[in-house]
This record gives structure tokens, sequence and C-alpha cells, in this order.
């Protein structure tokens, strides 16, 4: 493993942002840390970098302890959500940055640089101020800078939190790619769950300063440990005590054996979905989401009676155990 954590707790006056936390993080793949703001996963980030200290536990970097190590001798790289660029400074200045202050050689420092920005897509920018960039090239220059000094390890603290969804998109798909010519070990933190689920090799789920589930994107959807894992990485409602993704659930509008009785309160189509509300006698509502040509052939409106079971093979979550939803 390249990072392992083991026992770490960290506080804040009574806050306790880190419980016990342990966990092992693979060489060579994209992991994402993932949870809610103030879950600890910044925390966690911050600790492996050597930016925090934590109050107990290790963390080894390729087996090296590297708890008390400052952050320069941890040979980690380290990206900002907001870029923490020198402005004064050309992109090329800023990506050899850290080479520079190492003293290579200019020779080797200039053939770095011109390497890096070709494969960030910056070689055309190299000698603009970032001033002069938009913000998902900033980004694209802060981990250019990052990965000169070849660090074992590249930390990512939400990199594309402060871009616009479009560009957020554009930038998650190119750090696929990036990682994918790289193979650095690459851990970011999120609280975007479709984030998480497109970029990761792995997500580790972090909530209240405890770890809740780690595995691959189809493991945490699939099979969730408990009901938070479960309702953190995708819409959820509830029918009949259990806990079930609204596409999860078939509608009938006639009476099917083993069915929940219903009527519809409201048809919300977004895009290519519709968003059927259903009112069920003496419980909270349930949400099931239909494909448009699905519910215009079932000719659904508001008023309508249906009834509801959970789909084929569907997932539910009750009382944190994960267990196979019977089909109608």
């Amino acid at each position: 493993m390249s990072i392992e954590v083991s026992g770490l707790t960290k506080r804040f006056g009574d806050f306790v942002a880190l419980d016990d936390v342990n966990v092992s993080l693979p060489t060579g793949q994209l992991t994402a840390l993932l949870g809610p703001s103030g879950g600890g996963k910044s925390t966690l980030l911050r600790i492996i970098a050597g930016l925090d200290t934590a109050d107990a536990g290790t963390v080894t970097i390729e087996g090296t302890d590297a708890t008390r190590l400052p952050p320069q001798k941890r040979n980690v790289g380290f990206v900002f959500q907001h870029y923490a660029v020198f402005k004064h400074m050309t992109v090329a200045k800023n990506v050899a940055f850290g080479l520079e202050i190492r003293k290579r050689p200019k020779a080797e420092t200039a053939r770095r640089v011109e390497e890096l920005l070709e494969l960030v897509h910056l070689s055309q920018f190299s000698h603009r101020l970032p001033a002069q960039l938009s913000g998902g090239q900033r980004q694209r220059m802060a981990l250019a800078r990052a990965l000169a000094v070849e660090p074992t390890v590249l930390l990512l603290d939400e990199p594309f939190g402060a871009l616009d969804a479009k560009v957020r998109k554009e930038l998650r798909d190119w750090l696929r790619r990036l990682h994918d010519e790289v193979h650095v070990t690459t851990v970011f933190v999120t609280h975007d769950q479709e984030e998480a689920l497109e970029v990761a090799d792995e997500i580790v789920v972090i909530n209240e300063g405890r770890v809740e589930q780690v595995g691959t994107p189809d493991q945490l959807y699939d099979e969730p440990a408990n009901d938070f894992v479960m309702g953190f990485l995708g819409e959820v409602t509830t029918l009949e005590g259990q806990v079930l993704r609204p596409h999860d659930i078939e509608v009938a509008t006639h009476p099917v054996p083993g069915g929940v009785q219903g009527r519809v309160e409201r048809v919300l189509r977004i895009g290519f979905e519709v968003r059927v509300v259903v009112a069920v006698a003496d419980r909270p509502d349930v949400t099931v989401v239909l494909t448009r040509t699905h519910s215009r052939s079932m000719h659904l409106e508001a008023g309508a009676a249906v009834w509801l079971t959970p789909a084929e093979g569907a997932i539910s979550v009750a009382s944190g155990r994960q267990r196979e939803a019977a089909s109608a």
C-alpha cells in the first residue's frame, strides 16, 4: 500500500474531526475521500500531507513512517481548491517553482516544465500570468506544479470546487485521463458524489470523523454498508420500511400482488427524467424516478391511483443492514 493510516485521531477543542481512522490507500490508484462538509475528509488529507498534525495515530507513506516528518520531506504534491498560485509569476515560472527551490539544474527544470505544460495542454500559455487564464486552466497549472517535483503521492483538496458545473465535468474527465498517463498515487477530497463515482478507482466514505465504508464505486453504490452510505451516494426514498433508490421502484396503474397503493401527488419532468411523488396512507411520500418515455406510456398525472413495488434485484438498506429487496 502507498499510504497506511492507523488509529488517526484529531480534535479541535471539543470537536472530534477524526475518530480512530484506519485506512489503506493503494499504490497507483486514484482514491476519493467522499463525505459531507465537516465530516473530516480534508483534515485527513492535510494530516497525510503534513500540513496538520494528529493527536494520535500514524501515517506511513511508501513504507516510511511520515507521522512526524515535515511536509517537504514527505514527497507529496498538494493542490488546493483555490489554486494558491504566484500571481506575479508566469505559468512556466509557477510550474518551475518547486524545482528551482530544490536547486535542480536549469536545463533539467526547463525540460520538465516543457513536458508538464504539454501534458496539461498549457504549452501555448507558458508566458502568461495566472490572471490571464480561465479557472480551469489555473487548476491545470496548479496540478502541473504539484507534479513537477515527481511526488510519490498527489493530494487534491476539492480541486474543482471553485469551478462551474461544465468546467468541473471537463476537468474531472481530464484528471482521469491524466492519472492513467502518469500513474502517480492520487487522493482527492470531494463532497460531490457524481465526481467520486465517475473518477475514482476506490472511494473512502467519511462521516463525522469516521470511515463508513471503503470500496469501488460499484461496490459502494450496489452494496452500501448502511443507510448513510446509500443515501449519500444517491437519492433514496422509503417504501414499506425499505430504503430504496427511486429508480428501483416499479409503478403499476392497476393492483399487483404485494403492491403498496398510493395516489400521485406530483409529476415533475427534469430533462429526460420524470419524478413522480406518490402519497401513501399513514406513511411518508414515496418518490419514483421514471424515464420520460415510460411516464408518457403510463399517462401518469396528479390524482391517479398507482401501486408500488420494489423492482426485481433492487437493493435496499434497513436498520443499517443491506439486503436484497424482494421482487413482487
